[in-house]
């Protein structure tokens, strides 16, 4: 007799995460597999990755099982249409699903679920629920559009710079040299043919943004700027969320995604800009989204 286990996926950017936990949250089995967004990659192809991996979560799982419940938090793939195209990839390996944007999946750290989440890692976006069980997002239209706050955003913003010197009408940064070397390039125009290359992915680029982090905290004016305007606008991302549900004064908050969670000056930026207009700010940091949904949900069903 196979037993009941609950799922939490994260289906970020640049990687999508399966954890499978029991009925007390203790971790079965854990896949880790490319992106499933499907905003990049397609409908089918995400869709493909994410039952490829739940079938490998359940393999690895010491034990039959059966997965009562999961909530997939997707990047680029929380839409009405696309959990009309995505749920057949999975509908006949679980029993219920969830499925919301990536931000929501971590709203499950807070208390009652109530509070602001932001991803900030390959793209971004903030999601917010109130007492009322109101929900609010803003951002996560992404990298054409907006990715404000993410390391996409990061890159692109260094790419400008680095135009810009090499055009003559910006000033000198260190981070021309270094993208230099890390591309091998031989002159500045060759960066044109890189972003441009066909098969250059938006994670490709959002990965080149270590350099502008780098280069900030080695004092590097230019890139220090980068890093502060881009965590203002991922700021005024969250508080125009934040604004809409009604908070006042205390600000439960959430943060996610290697760019907010791994980068201390960026994440601080964030939080001191909205706490001047919410001055009591809890901040949890979550590290591993997949297993607080899947607990979350274990939680949820023990209550039940």
């Amino acid at each position: 007799m196979s037993r009941p286990v609950f799922a939490g996926i994260d289906g970020g950017g640049t990687k999508t995460v399966v954890v499978l936990v029991d009925d007390s949250g203790r971790e079965l089995s854990r896949v880790q597999a490319t992106t499933s967004n499907a905003a990049v990659v397609g409908h089918d192809a995400a869709g493909e990755t994410l039952k490829a991996a739940l079938e490998s979560a359940i393999h690895l799982a010491d034990e039959p099982v059966t997965i009562a419940g999961a909530w997939f938090g997707l990047s680029g793939g929380d839409r009405p249409l696309d959990h009309a195209r995505l749920r057949p990839y999975v509908e006949n390996l679980i029993s219920q699903i969830r499925m919301t944007n990536d931000a929501e999946l971590i709203l499950g750290s807070l208390p009652e679920s109530v509070g602001v989440a932001i991803v900030s890692g390959t793209g971004s976006i903030a999601f917010g629920r109130n007492a009322a069980g109101e929900r609010v997002r803003s951002g996560g239209w992404g990298q054409i559009i907006g990715d404000e706050g993410s390391g996409y955003d990061l890159a692109r913003r260094m790419f400008e710079a680095f135009a810009a010197e090499a055009d003559g009408r910006g000033p000198a940064t260190s981070m021309t040299a270094l993208l230099m070397d890390r591309l091998s390039l031989a002159e500045p125009h060759e960066l044109i043919e890189f972003v441009y290359r066909p098969g250059i992915t938006k994670a490709d680029l959002a990965g080149l943004s270590s350099i502008v982090v780098k280069e900030a905290e080695r004092g590097d004016a230019v890139a220090a700027g980068i890093l502060a305007a881009s965590g203002a606008q991922l700021a005024h991302t969250a508080a125009a969320a934040t604004h809409r549900l009604g908070f006042v004064h205390r600000l439960p908050l959430a943060v996610t995604g290697g760019l907010i969670v791994n980068v201390e000056p960026f994440r601080t930026a964030v939080v001191e800009a909205l706490r001047r207009d919410w001055p009591e700010i809890d901040c949890r940091i979550v590290t591993d989204p997949a297993l607080t949904a899947a607990r979350f949900l274990a939680t949820e069903a023990l209550q039940s």
